[in-house]
């Protein structure tokens, strides 16, 4: 009879059965159509939410019992911590303790008062320490100063002396250029050209209110005062009745020493 029923509509075989096995006792469907397949999945997504759900709730419970046992024992040992504060409050120290705390010659009274003087008696090593120390940087110090200040006087006294030899020097060095102007004058004049202005033994210009000398006609025109004032400029010793002979001596001062030069008659100061 059921050679002419089609293939979907069959009875399950053996091996389908065994597809749809399951641990709700839920049966398999009858026949693979949507019908029989559409009851068996709802009806196993049901018993698989049933399972989840009863599992859950176990946890809970179990979860719950834990929580109120650790509640327990907390509450267990907060009433024994408390009853040890109590029973520790109304212990007494022993009386030799009470007798030792109070005593002023033996207990923490004398023990403070003699830490007190203990630290004032360290105090006061210290302080005497402190007292010498200081004598003794005082006394280095004046030493340093007494060798610093006698460094210091030598220092200076060799500045000095070899100040005067620079000064030494630059006078010689000024003197040699004082000398080589000179005789560059003399040669110009012997080229017959005029004389240039010849620096001070100093090293400086003659002062500007003097009137440059290029000539020996510029020394006939000097006055008294200002041919000593380049005399003096040039080191050049004169004595105090002199005239003409400031004027010859200016002019040989100057390296004015061509013939014409030593043929000029110079006049007396006006």
């Amino acid at each position: 009879m059921n050679e002419g029923l089609p293939a979907h509509q069959e009875n399950l075989s053996t091996n389908d059965e065994l597809l749809y096995a399951n641990e709700f006792a839920i049966p398999p469907p009858r026949q693979e159509n949507v019908t029989e397949l559409t009851r068996y999945l709802n009806a196993f997504k049901n018993a698989y939410n049933d399972k989840k759900y009863e599992c859950e709730r176990h946890e809970l419970e179990y979860n719950l019992e834990r929580i109120a046992l650790r509640n327990r024992d907390m509450d267990l040992a907060n009433n024994q911590f408390q009853s040890n504060i109590q029973e520790s409050n109304n212990i007494q120290p022993p009386s030799w303790f009470v007798n030792f705390f109070n005593d002023p010659n033996v207990g923490f009274v004398a023990i403070k008062r003699e830490l007190i003087s203990l630290e004032e008696r360290m105090n006061q090593r210290l302080e005497a320490m402190e007292a010498r120390q200081n004598q003794r940087f005082e006394a280095l110090e004046e030493r340093m100063n007494q060798r610093f200040e006698a460094m210091e006087a030598r220092q200076n006294q060799r500045f000095e002396a070899l100040d005067g030899r620079l000064y030494g020097i630059e006078q010689k060095l000024n003197r040699q250029e004082y000398r080589y102007c000179r005789l560059h004058n003399i040669q110009l004049r012997f080229l017959g050209k005029s004389v240039e202005v010849v620096p001070f033994l100093n090293a400086e210009e003659p002062d500007s209110d003097l009137p440059r000398i290029h000539s020996v006609e510029d020394i006939e025109n000097l006055t008294k005062n200002q041919c000593t004032n380049y005399l003096d400029g040039y080191g050049i010793r004169y004595g105090p009745n002199e005239t003409i002979k400031l004027k010859e001596r200016l002019r040989d001062a100057v390296g004015l020493q061509s013939l014409g030069d030593a043929e000029f008659r110079f006049s007396e100061f006006s």
